[in-house]
């Protein structure tokens, strides 16, 4: 079995505001929806017409409660039918004649601020003044963006400057927490081969996702009502130490990445003036499928484990994209629903927190107590369309 350079460790969580029960949450966007359309059509006779088709589209194509009981929100828009009092989603009744309020919400730098804010207090509370820094910090997230960000005003504000590092791992997607890891790895190999101390050595990574802060309500395609019902906020943080050093985690064994040919047009993530916009193709989870036999064996050869044996033992972390993304992989490589369900409740508990999920779903299965050594697969995907994959051993 391959030899690990980093060990990954400590989990800590910090909870949204409030977690809402997927029906209201379903039922809010279904009427955030309604009214941003009477909105842009400044109070049409069709507006009774509209709600009607507005609301059996969500009855049919939103996520359902059996597979995501609970999605959780730092924006209290969504907690919230006072319309007028609303931060981002203001569609009050008065307001539909108001030409200077638009039907999307409010724009992407009203969403940015509001990012920057929250996540900044999100660091704070990962980062009390009396917690000893961390050797580096990387930065996750692909829902909000602003220099300097959270994590430099916070090396700024604890006088850190001397002390830690600081790295951004943004835009990637729901995969990101493997490349970050593959960063921090890189980090503590680097030091090593410089010959430098690393046994105080931590590279701590951190994920705040504010997923609620990017729902187009003009677009009522079967495509957004999925991702509108699917995403959710989470924040979670957890730190890489050298191997040896940590008394419980998860050993990484290998990391691996593929992009699948011909898919660039299946999944995207991009800027728009009202927030970020995600297209999500009915092929993704056929697609990834195909492609995940071959990923499996390349990203178990290097551990010189069997793929056979992994298939057969394993508990598989993937991230839960949906329920769709969990069956394709299941039925893939037939697996026991005992060895993902970790997964799946994770995303019946928290919803799909994009960067942050994963991170979740490792929390998990160390609180599982499985014995050291038993092997731990994770599988990741995202816009490229891309496979990301990592072998762990659990201390």
């Amino acid at each position: 079995m391959s030899q690990a350079i980093a060990e990954i460790t400590a989990f800590e969580v910090q909870k949204p505001m409030f977690s809402l029960p997927q029906h209201e949450s379903i039922r809010w966007t279904a009427e955030a929806h309604t009214r941003a359309e009477s909105m842009r059509t400044n109070g049409s006779t069709q507006n009774e017409k509209s709600a009607y088709q507005i609301e059996k589209l969500f009855s049919r194509y939103g996520v359902n409660p059996s597979i995501i009981g609970f999605r959780s929100f730092d924006l209290n828009d969504l907690n919230n039918h006072n319309w007028e009092e609303l931060e981002i989603y203001r569609f009050g009744d008065e307001l539909c004649n108001n030409s200077k309020l638009s039907p999307y919400g409010k724009n992407i730098n009203a969403r940015t601020d509001y990012f920057l804010r929250k996540s900044s207090e999100v660091f704070r509370r990962f980062y009390p003044p009396i917690k000893p820094p961390p050797s580096h910090i990387i930065h996750v997230t692909c829902t909000g963006y602003a220099s300097p960000s959270p994590a430099q005003r916070l090396i700024n504000e604890n006088s850190w400057s001397d002390t830690t590092n600081v790295t951004h791992a943004y835009h990637m997607g729901c995969y990101a927490s493997m490349p970050a890891i593959r960063m921090g790895e890189g980090f503590i190999s680097a030091m090593k081969n410089r010959n430098m101390n690393t046994s105080l050595t931590q590279v701590d990574i951190v994920h705040t996702e504010i997923c609620s802060l990017h729902m187009n309500p003009l677009v009522h395609s079967p495509e957004q009502i999925v991702v509108q019902t699917l995403f959710a906020d989470g924040h979670i943080k957890y730190s890489l130490v050298p191997s040896g050093t940590a008394k419980c985690g998860l050993a990484i064994l290998n990391i691996k990445e593929q992009v699948i040919q011909d898919s660039g047009d299946d999944m995207s993530w991009i800027p728009e003036t009202w927030g970020m916009q995600m297209t999500l193709s009915r092929d993704v989870p056929k697609k990834i499928a195909a492609n995940l036999k071959q990923f499996l064996d390349k990203l178990v050869a290097p551990t010189k484990l069997l793929t056979a044996e992994v298939l057969l033992k394993a508990t598989f972390a993937i991230h839960p994209g949906g329920p769709k993304i969990i069956e394709a992989v299941q039925k893939a490589f037939e697996l026991q629903d005992a060895q993902l369900e970790k997964s799946k409740e994770v995303l019946f508990h928290h919803g799909n927190m994009s960067s942050a999920t994963l991170p979740h779903v490792w929390k998990v299965i160390l609180e599982e107590g499985l014995s050291p050594g038993h092997i731990v697969v994770s599988l990741a995907f995202g816009p490229g369309l891309t496979l990301f994959g990592a072998v762990f051993r659990i201390i």
